[in-house]
Parts: C-alpha cells; sequence; structure tokens
C-alpha cells in the first residue's frame, strides 16, 4: 500500500471510473480531473486550465485517459479528435512537467498494431511508415511520440499502457457488447456487420484496471506494456454467449461499408509477455464470466433505471 496523490484525467468515463476504484484499492489518493467534474473541472484543450489544476493539485502521477475513444467519432471529427488526443495529450505532458509530476501514464491502444507488420507484436515492434489508416489509430501513435519526446527533452517518465477491447460494467453505448445487451432486453435481434468470423481478445475492464495500479512499480518507468484479453472470441461467439445468458435472442447478420479503417488482427498476436513478466499481470476473467457480471450490471444500473 502506499499515499501517493494519483489523477486521473477523464475519470469520470467508463476505463477511467474502474482506474480510479483500482488506483483506490492500492491505497492511493486519487482525483478525478475532467471536464464534467465540478470539484476538479479541466478542458485538456486548454493548457492553462489544466495548468492551474494540476498546480494546485500536486499530483505524483498522471493517470491520462481523457480522449476521443470512440473511433467512429474520430472518423467523423477528426480535427476534434487531433484537438483532443493529440494538442489534449501534450498540454497534460506539460502542465505535468511545470508540476514536477514523478510520471505520466498514457492511456494508448492496442489499434496501433494496425501500424505494425503481420505476426508477433511486441512492445518494441516499429510503426510502418503507411500509418494505421485511422484518424483514431494516427492520434494515438501521435501521443505516444509525445510522450517519449517529452521524457528525452524534459526527462519527464512516462508509462505507456496498450489497452486491448475493454468491456464490463459501465461501458457507454456503441462498445459491441452494450450494443448487444441493448437490443437483448428490447427484444430485438444482435445484429452482426459480416460473417461474425471477425475476432477481438476482449478484456474484461477490471482486469484492465488492474494494471493501471500495477504499473506503480519503478519497473514500469519509461516502458510501454500491451494489455490484452486471454483469447480471440469471434463476434458470432460474443452473440451467441449474450443469446445464451439473456435467453430468447435472435442474430442477425447485415454488411455495413461505413466500417473503414478499424481494427484488423489478420495474421498478427499482440503479446502481454512483458506486462506478465515486469508488473505480474494477466488477464484472470474469462469471457463468459466477464459477459454474465456485465449482465448483472446492466440488469441492476440499465433497466431498473427506466
Amino acid at each position: 500500500m502506499n499515499d501517493y496523490k494519483c489523477v486521473v484525467t477523464g475519470g469520470s468515463g467508463y476505463i477511467g471510473s474502474h482506474v480510479m476504484d483500482a488506483l483506490r484499492l492500492r491505497g492511493c489518493d486519487v482525483l478525478n480531473v475532467d471536464i464534467a467534474e465540478e470539484v476538479f473541472q479541466a478542458d485538456i484543450s486548454n493548457l492553462e486550465s489544466v495548468t492551474q489544476v494540476f498546480g494546485d493539485l500536486r499530483p505524483d502521477f498522471v493517470f491520462h485517459l481523457a480522449a476521443i475513444s470512440n473511433a467512429r467519432l474520430a472518423l467523423e471529427d477528426p480535427c476534434k479528435a487531433v484537438e483532443i488526443n493529440i494538442l489534449g495529450t501534450t498540454n497534460v505532458l506539460e502542465a505535468s512537467r511545470r508540476a514536477n509530476v514523478k510520471r505520466v501514464i498514457l492511456a494508448s491502444t492496442c489499434w496501433v498494431a494496425n501500424a505494425m507488420a503481420s505476426g508477433i507484436i511486441d512492445e518494441n515492434t516499429p510503426f510502418l511508415p503507411e500509418g494505421g489508416g485511422h484518424i483514431y489509430t494516427t492520434t494515438k501513435i501521435a501521443s505516444e511520440y509525445l510522450v517519449r519526446d517529452y521524457q528525452k527533452l524534459y526527462g519527464l517518465p512516462f508509462t505507456i499502457l496498450r489497452y486491448g477491447i475493454p468491456y464490463g460494467p459501465r461501458m457507454w453505448k456503441g462498445l459491441v457488447l452494450r450494443n448487444f445487451l441493448d437490443r437483448a432486453f428490447s427484444k430485438q435481434p444482435l445484429v452482426i456487420y459480416g460473417d461474425g468470423s471477425s475476432s477481438r481478445r476482449f478484456l474484461f475492464i477490471n482486469d484492465l484496471a488492474k494494471a493501471h495500479a500495477l504499473c506503480l512499480q519503478d519497473i514500469a518507468i519509461n516502458q510501454v506494456y500491451n494489455l490484452e484479453g486471454m483469447r480471440f472470441v469471434t463476434l458470432k461467439e460474443l452473440a451467441d454467449l449474450v443469446a445464451k445468458l439473456v435467453g430468447n435472442v435472435e442474430i442477425s447478420y447485415q454488411e455495413e461499408s461505413s466500417r473503414v479503417g478499424e481494427l484488423k488482427y489478420d495474421r498478427k498476436i499482440v503479446s502481454s509477455n512483458k506486462a506478465y513478466i515486469d508488473l505480474g499481470w494477466q488477464p484472470e476473467t474469462d469471457i463468459e464470466s466477464g459477459i454474465q457480471q456485465t449482465i448483472e450490471w446492466y440488469k441492476q444500473e440499465i433497466l431498473s433505471a427506466n
């Protein structure tokens, strides 16, 4: 246990709220800095706003999660995605430098693997010059480079966490499992785009959040970690599990041409071995158990509120 003071940008969000819980369990003093937060409100696209809050709070660690994290929104408004994800990250880094923060932990994504060659991908796999083919991916790659630059030029330590595809309680509308649950509990068919063979290594949100507490260890200074789920799960398997656990649910298949540039795992395996070796982290929640926990949350928090 420790008494580190930790700021989480975007702590009001889906992932951020779970990260705050995990850090509190670790014994940290955790503060939420968010544009939606009344006490420690800050707009990361405004440097002076972030600088003032960080200067007042003087955190030891900054967990930077605030971002446009919905890839479809990034595609619809690329200028906003660049402003929030790239300029916002720069502002958080600069405010952290001015406040003498011990380390900034950046929330990145497994989507950056789209900018990497096929094969086994680890944290040393280089980015290809043609990039990742999506605005969201590019903003995250740029953020990773900015974090590294701030360490080299200003001596600001970092840790980069590349998230797998998270799911679980508090997940927002638009994420695939949340979409399935919304449809299942309103007696609508689950819609799969394509033939359902597309796969993801879904990562339960509590497992993802625990990695943030573990990366407070000194071994994580100036390191990058891939955080992937246990195994590949096809969209068909995900839909079948929801249908089984909810009951009396139909599944339909459709085509949608607007889904361009999204994450593809074709002939790629992202390794999380480094996180296990350095931090002792590994996913612990299997997909069926994770979906069941998410369904229980949905019944208690979503259905009961309607």
